[in-house]
């Protein structure tokens, strides 16, 4: 799919908006308490805690009801399965969520407790995906994918749309890359409503899965062997071919980030903002941190970083404020 075919208005974003009202929230975004001229774009406020339930809402209520009526579909490491499933609910339709073995136990709960089926299976994105395909082909529901797909990143533009409105005179966006749904949207929003130059979009990954940040580089779709990191939420070993192409024509750079600045950046957010994230969901904010440090942005600068999701585990969540997570 080129550029050309893969473009989304802003009409058609603010069409998603309405669309996904009362699914998802208009999230606030919050002056920093600890950094100068940053603000928190609070995703983890969304009914499911992450702004996965945009692109879900906005991709099953765009499809026709004889399509969904026999139930959805999808592969995910958490946040986009709980949102799934949380859409689901409400329209009183079926719904199989694909998980990871190493799924956090909270995440797995509330899923359950949505009444969707689980199936546990492998340890990574595409491993998944391939499940959830073989499964939607043998029992016919319909496929509802985390981040490769058109409606999908359309509705977690509306992210990016918020800011806009909110901070029209943002000079830095920061988000987080798994596959590339949220940066996609996002960096498309912000985009096309700004002059070009006068705003700066970031992609943040974890070190220890840079897929995204190796296919920027390389300026193609690139698979990386592993893909490992404590932010759950953004492991994916190869990102999708249309989300790289957004990526490509919208996001400025790329900023890989350590495990242990997530976890910082994860402790910062708890104790000094007061915002319960998980690591996935403080990986932009480690992003900005680390930026500021090098150089990369101005601590002047207006920056907005967004913090995806809040469903971390009691476990880890315990050992961060105890200060024991190795790093």
């Amino acid at each position: 799919m080129t550029i050309e075919t893969a473009m989304i208005s802003i009409s058609e974003v603010t069409k998603a908006s309405a669309r996904i009202h009362g699914y998802a929230y208009r999230t606030p975004a919050y002056a920093s308490f600890s950094e100068d001229s940053a603000w928190l774009k609070l995703e983890c406020f969304q009914p499911t805690r992450s702004f996965k339930i945009r692109g879900a809402a906005n991709k099953i209520l765009s499809l026709p009801e004889d399509l969904v009526g026999n139930g959805v579909i999808t592969a995910s490491s958490g946040n986009h399965g709980l949102a799934v499933a949380y859409v689901a609910s409400k329209l009183d339709i079926k719904a199989t969520i694909v998980l990871p073995e190493s799924v956090v136990p909270e995440k797995l709960a509330w899923i359950k407790a949505l009444g969707a089926r689980v199936i546990l299976f492998g340890r990574q994105q595409d491993e998944r995906t391939r499940k959830a395909a073989e499964i939607q082909k043998a029992e016919g529901y319909e496929l509802i994918p985390p981040f490769n797909d058109l409606q999908i990143i359309t509705g977690q533009a509306t992210c990016g749309l918020e800011i806009m409105e909110d901070l029209p005179d943002i000079e830095n966006v920061f988000a987080p890359i798994g596959g590339g749904g949220l940066i996609s949207g996002v960096a498309l929003a912000v985009k096309l409503q700004r002059p070009k130059g006068k705003v700066k979009v970031f992609g943040v990954q974890p070190e220890g899965s840079p897929s995204m940040y190796e296919s920027f580089k390389k300026k193609e779709v690139s698979t990386i062997a592993e893909s490992k990191s404590i932010a759950d939420g953004l492991l994916v070993r190869r990102p999708g071919d249309i989300t790289f192409e957004f990526v490509r024509r919208y996001v400025d750079d790329i900023v890989l980030v350590s495990d242990s600045e997530i976890l910082s950046a994860t402790r910062q957010l708890i104790t000094q903002e007061h915002v319960l994230s998980e690591p996935s969901g403080a990986a932009a904010f480690a992003g900005l941190l680390k930026s500021r440090r090098e150089g990369r942005t101005e601590r002047s600068q207006k920056t907005a970083a967004i913090v995806s999701g809040g469903n971390i585990s009691v476990d880890l969540l315990e050992k961060i404020l105890a200060d024991k997570t190795g790093k």
